[in-house]
């Protein structure tokens, strides 16, 4: 066997001994190259592992989608729990704040620290899901659910619409938020990140439900704003004591 050697600028002839040079080869996969174990991303793998990260996804989702659909389902409860404030402002009171406005910003935290813990992917992911659950639950009417819940609150489908895009888009915007001002500072990100949900949902759900009827949304929109903001501030001591239990995962800088 002829083999050439480049050195110092030339090529020079090499003569092999072939079976010194099989004798290394003690099977067909030594001749190959690159090897069958690297080549094309490896062997074809199993189904349980192909199953196992979506598997893990889903583990990993279980808890944070459960608890925002509980806060959600609580939010639509007590919405016409009315809190009597007889001594506030005039505008506090035309903006009829309820129970269900106490329930919110703490569903927004439930989003940031599913995305403290994993990441913006899965926050999202815990967002699109709790929703889409809440939404098929509605359609649907398992069961009729007025038949076993007794004090069901009267919505029109305007006022259902308007809340389910409006809390989508504002924590989509929170998320980004979030994950843009995760730092060493701990409480920069979920501050941040309440404040634009705050912001974007008074912003966009009084109009949309509420413009054109006799109801004074701009009051309420900004007196919810003050109010949703306001409780987010006072929810950083709760985050604050979570953060042992939700220590980020590997990739994240442990923010």
């Amino acid at each position: 066997m002829r083999a050439y050697d480049y050195q110092n600028g030339a090529h020079r002839a090499l003569t092999l001994d072939t079976a010194d040079v099989t004798a290394g080869l003690r099977h067909e996969d030594d001749a190959v190259w690159p090897p069958r174990t690297r080549a094309y991303g490896g062997p074809p793998e199993d189904l349980r592992n192909r199953m196992s990260g979506p598997i893990l996804i889903a583990a990993r989702l279980v808890v944070p989608v459960l608890l925002l659909i509980t806060l959600l389902g609580a939010a639509y409860l007590f919405t016409d729990a009315l809190l009597f404030l007889p001594d506030a402002p005039r505008a506090v009171q035309n903006a009829m704040l309820a129970r269900s406005d106490l329930v919110l910003p703490v569903a927004w935290y439930a989003i940031h620290l599913c995305n403290r813990r994993y990441g913006a992917p899965y926050a999202f992911a815990q967002l699109l899901v709790g929703l889409g659950i809440v939404a098929l639950v509605v359609l649907l009417n398992p069961g009729g659910i007025t038949n076993w819940i007794n004090s069901t609150p009267l919505l029109s489908l305007r006022t259902m619409l308007a809340f389910g895009a409006s809390f989508l888009f504002a924590n989509f915007i929170a998320i980004i938020f979030f994950d843009a001002a995760r730092g060493p500072r701990w409480w920069t990100a979920p501050l941040a990140a309440s404040f634009a949900a705050s912001l974007v949902f008074s912003a966009v759900y009084y109009p949309a439900a509420f413009a054109g009827a006799d109801v004074p949304w701009t009051d309420s929109a900004l007196v919810h704003f003050i109010v949703f903001f306001g409780e987010s501030i006072l929810l950083l001591v709760p985050y604050y004591l979570l953060r042992p239990a939700m220590r980020p995962l590997s990739g994240m800088n442990g923010y």
